[in-house]
């Protein structure tokens, strides 16, 4: 396992734990901000748990589905097409 990988894993591991720990720390009388807080914290939790699984993976496919070229295979694909349609008598 890279370094890389190994940070990633290791951010998960610390949403993972921090979530459920600051959902024990928040005040029981917080009012309405409570529920807010509780997903947040069960957000950060289950994102912790995907980059525990999945580690540095995740950070690459925000990226490619954030990139303007991630439509590239698609492109090619269809213009592939079109070319052997167009062969064809």
């Amino acid at each position: 396992m890279t370094p890389r990988d190994l940070l990633w894993r290791g951010l998960g591991g610390v949403l993972s734990v921090g979530g459920p720990a600051c959902e024990l720390l928040v005040p029981g009388d917080s009012g309405g901000a409570r529920g807010l807080l509780t997903l947040l914290f069960f957000a950060a939790t289950v994102l912790g748990i995907i980059l525990l699984v999945q580690g540095k993976k995740v950070a690459l496919a925000l990226r490619i589905d954030g990139s303007r070229h991630r439509m590239l295979p698609d492109l090619i694909r269809s213009r592939r097409r079109e070319r052997r349609m167009s062969r064809q008598p």
